[in-house]
């Protein structure tokens, strides 16, 4: 009786929306991004972003964040600079289980997925960046 009854309360459990997503491969989400060559931590990227608001810095970018959906093979960046939302989509290349590669005009953004680091391709002349990430 009790191994009935734990089937179903677990039958419940794992059937409903609240639990939707749990068990999903198919998307990554890409957050807490910074620049391992600046900051030593996201927290410190964070205080850096605050301290340029407060000195009326311009180009402020406070997100970047990318969710990773690998059904559909399109990757989608996030960014809020100067607090305009910009959406971008790209193209999943190829993927595995340790990298995924994301391709639009400007080049290809790599996934570590083991390291949980982003290579960002070079851009107007600049060298190609590393961040850290959250992957989850």
């Amino acid at each position: 009786m009790k191994k009935i009854l734990g089937i179903v309360v677990l039958s419940l459990l794992l059937g409903g929306n609240t639990y939707a997503g749990w068990f999903d491969k198919d998307k990554i989400k890409v957050t807490k991004c910074y620049n391992i060559s600046i900051y030593n931590s996201y927290k410190e990227n964070l205080k850096a972003i605050e301290n340029q608001k407060k000195n009326g810095r311009e180009f402020i970018l406070t997100k970047w964040e990318w969710e990773l959906n690998l059904k559909e093979k399109i990757a989608y960046r996030t960014t809020i600079l100067n607090g305009k939302l910009n959406i971008a989509q790209f193209k999943i290349k190829i993927s595995t289980d340790e990298y995924i590669i994301a391709s639009d005009s400007t080049g290809d953004t790599q996934f570590d997925l083991k390291n949980e680091v982003v290579i960002i391709p070079p851009e107007y002349g600049l060298p190609s960046e590393i961040v850290q990430c959250k992957f989850g």
